[in-house]
């Protein structure tokens, strides 16, 4: 049989590819919404795809079931409880479907979402076992699903439903039994996932705190705590995969557009995203642009701080950098994408149209500031685990995901350096801070790791 894996860095999406090349037939398991991998993979194996599923209803990314539905005839197929408004067929527990030598049968694993699924695939030209479990967003590398994105009124139902598909439905099968998530690090679907691909179940119930045997009171309170906050756009995409995502060919097309075009586009109400790098960002600037550079986490960061149904014009190096990003946007929902900026932001300077900056600054520069200016604001942006292991003194904590909801309660005409890890998101904060009207605000560059490493220098 054929069993082919797919990845989607930044998302940390996984989907699969399995059937037999003998029976010339092929499913696809979680695709991305870009088909064309599957289809490439398939026309070098002479393999048609004749069945399509998704494990759940997906909140993080757009399926891609609905393309290749379109671009190959086969039917999609869900659990029921997702309620899709597209065509489809359902499946429940202990359906079963042949692929030639490969078969897939479907059990009931609800807990991340209540529609939730895992498929265990046999290969019967090897053995009449099944080798391995698609476990969708049931169980990860090192993690288990979040049990909180279907809501706060589910979240009981959900976590007991979790440890029931942990520790009951998939007791049957043997430690030796492979198992291929939907996602891996990066992805906000769990907690503190593996980069590694793939493991099995023995090595998860021997070292996963999760399912090392866990009573259910213990799982109970570290699920229902300590997960990262939703991005905004996960609702867009929920209600988007269950109604139906258009199909790209339906999406209007990404082009360059002139300064006047960009102008009056904002003059609309349109977005500006910027993604470039934090320095090349701090220099100039479209005022209003908020900054998120192009990053294997940016779609996530887009998401946390860009509502999905508003119109987006890109900055960016070059017209290729961002079709990239108009690329990794669409899988995140993005359809409303004018296009990019022609010329970058030379372009706009050039015909006299206003910049703003966001100054970068080293940490000898903000220790100077300090000593001078006791009253100057240093914002660490980072999450509270980070904010635990050592801070600047002084500094006023508001996590990103706080600040990005709720602002902050200063006057516009103070001075504030916003600090992060990096860099990243101390410019994305100061981005937002700009464009809400504080009008002197700057960002570390290079974060606490360079704060730190200057310290121990002196």
């Amino acid at each position: 049989m054929l069993f082919q894996q797919f990845k989607v860095e930044g998302l940390g999406c996984y989907s699969y590819l399995l059937g037999c090349p003998a029976a010339g037939v092929a499913c696809v398991v979680d695709p991305e919404r870009h088909a064309g991998r599957y289809l490439e993979a398939v026309r070098e194996e002479g393999l048609s795809i004749t069945h399509v599923f998704d494990t759940h209803l997906h909140a993080d990314h757009i399926s891609g079931s609905a393309e290749l539905a379109a671009q190959t005839g086969a039917t999609v197929y869900v659990h029921p409880a997702v309620e899709a408004a597209y065509p489809h067929r359902e499946i429940r527990e202990g359906d079963r479907f042949r692929f030639g030598a490969a078969e897939v049968e479907v059990i009931e694993t609800p807990g991340h979402t209540p529609n939730s699924v895992t498929l265990a695939v046999t290969d019967h030209g090897r053995s009449e076992d099944a080798f391995a479990l698609l476990t969708g967003d049931l169980l990860f590398v090192g993690d288990v699903g979040r049990p909180d994105l279907a809501g706060e009124d589910l979240l009981e139902e959900q976590v007991r439903n979790l440890y029931e598909s942990l520790y009951s439905r998939l007791a049957r099968f043997p430690d030796w039994t492979e198992v291929y998530p939907a996602h891996g690090e990066g992805s906000l679907c769990g907690m503190g996932m593996s980069a590694k691909p793939m493991t099995t179940l023995g090595f998860e119930r021997r070292n996963n705190p999760l399912l090392k045997g866990l009573p259910f009171a213990e799982f109970h309170d570290i699920m229902t705590s300590g997960f990262q906050v939703r991005p905004p756009n996960f609702a867009v995409m929920v209600d988007t995969n269950r109604e139906g995502p258009r199909l790209l060919s339906r999406v209007a097309a990404f082009t360059e557009l002139g300064a006047h075009q960009v102008a009056q586009a904002m003059e609309r109400g349109a977005r500006i995203v910027d993604t470039r790098s934090q320095t090349a960002f701090g220099a100039a600037f479209i005022p209003g642009s908020v900054n998120i550079g192009m990053a294997p986490s940016s779609v996530n960061w887009l998401g946390m701080v860009v509502d999905a149904a508003a119109d987006i014009v890109l900055v960016a190096e070059s017209p290729a950098a961002a079709r990239e990003a108009a690329h990794l946007y669409r899988r995140a929902g993005y359809d409303r994408l004018l296009g990019c900026l022609a010329g970058g932001i030379s372009g706009w300077a050039l015909q006299g149209r206003p910049l703003d900056h966001l100054p970068q600054l080293t940490p000898a520069s903000l220790t100077h500031v300090l000593e001078k200016y006791r009253d100057h604001v240093v914002l660490d942006v980072r999450t509270d685990a980070e904010w635990a292991t050592g801070h600047i003194e002084g500094a006023l904590h508001v996590p990103i995901t706080k600040l990005v909801q709720e602002g902050i309660d200063l006057p516009k005409g103070r001075h504030i350096t916003a600090v992060c890890r990096s860099g990243y998101r101390s410019n994305i904060a100061g981005s937002l801070l700009k464009s809400q009207g504080y009008e002197h605000v700057f960002s570390l560059i290079g974060g606490t790791t360079a704060w730190r490493a200057a310290q121990r220098q002196r």
